[in-house]
């Protein structure tokens, strides 16, 4: 059976300086050795931080707000050490267009291949679930060269058509499939004879907190979309976590639990709410590589 992959819809009139002029520039330095390139991360964080104070007050209330119990020394050397990450995470995210398969493996360690040649060999697909922690673009690009199934990127559209299509690029160059979140299900339902790996972000912020499962995360009442529960119990895929630690610069370790294998058997809001909680604990293991300029907590539950 041939599978439905999702192609590219041309670039609109206005954002092809992006293409033109960006993309070669980006393309030239996805060529520059690693120790260049973090030499240009370094130069990032002191104009991020330091000169342009990039998001410091969503990332400061951020910090503040998640760990009440730590000293402000504390959460400065977090808030720091972010922002390092932050440069480490833009020029990893560019030298993906060029880095080899074999640099991949090296560099982004899949320490749980089991469960997935053990999926691939009974034929059933299954629900991966991680984070905006670590370098999740590369946890992608490992997935298409160590496992044997398609495997599936969820994402959500950006709105620059050219930003978007360079990032399509980069997620689909080992053979990836990469799926706008609105046509997730329709993939699904033509993919479904398939056998296939489909990871989910699942620490996004829902559009709105309408529909919402609400959960006690970091000292906080968060929205989580439901939207990798819902399609876990609608297609009966067993579902895992896929944490992320930084063991150094430049190389990282993806960790896979299974978290629940019988989706249909479980209540509403479950399956999500034990999301919650393994990302909680994967952010507390190593704070500094969460993506905290996120504004993670804009919505607020209705009454």
């Amino acid at each position: 059976m041939q599978l439905l992959t999702m192609k590219r819809t041309p670039i609109p009139k206005g954002h092809w300086s992006f293409g033109i002029l960006v993309w070669p520039f980006l393309k030239l330095l996805s060529l520059l050795p690693f120790s260049v390139l973090y030499l240009i991360s370094d130069g990032l964080n002191f104009i991020l931080y330091r000169l342009i104070g990039y998001r410091v007050a969503v990332v400061r209330e951020n910090l503040k707000n998640s760990f009440p119990e730590k000293s402000a020394e504390e959460l400065r050397k977090i808030e720091r050490d972010f922002f390092k990450h932050l440069g480490d995470l833009f020029v990893e995210t560019i030298k993906g267009m060029s880095i080899s398969a074999e640099q991949m493996k090296k560099r982004m360690a899949n320490l749980d291949q089991h469960h997935y040649d053990t999926l691939f060999n009974q034929e059933q697909s299954a629900i991966i679930v991680m984070s905006h922690c670590g370098n999740w673009e590369w946890i992608c690009l490992m997935s298409q060269i160590v496992c044997q199934q398609r495997v599936q990127c969820i994402y959500k559209s950006l709105s620059n058509s050219g930003f978007d299509r360079w990032m399509f690029s980069i997620r689909s160059k080992f053979g990836a499939n990469p799926i706008p979140m609105e046509q997730t299900l329709r993939v699904l339902d033509a993919n479904k004879s398939v056998v296939t790996v489909n990871a989910f972000i699942g620490d996004q912020n829902p559009s709105s907190g309408k529909g919402a499962y609400w959960a006690e995360f970091l000292h906080q009442d968060t929205p989580f979309m439901m939207g990798p529960e819902k399609i876990a119990k609608k297609f009966n895929m067993p579902l895992y976590y896929l944490s992320s630690r930084k063991v150094r610069r430049g190389y990282y370790e993806a960790q896979t639990v299974p978290l629940c294998l019988e989706p249909s058997s479980m209540p509403d809001g479950e399956i999500t709410r034990l999301i919650a909680e393994h990302t909680e604990r994967e952010i507390q293991n190593q704070p500094h590589i969460w993506l905290w300029s996120h504004r993670r907590w804009k919505h607020k539950r209705s009454n």
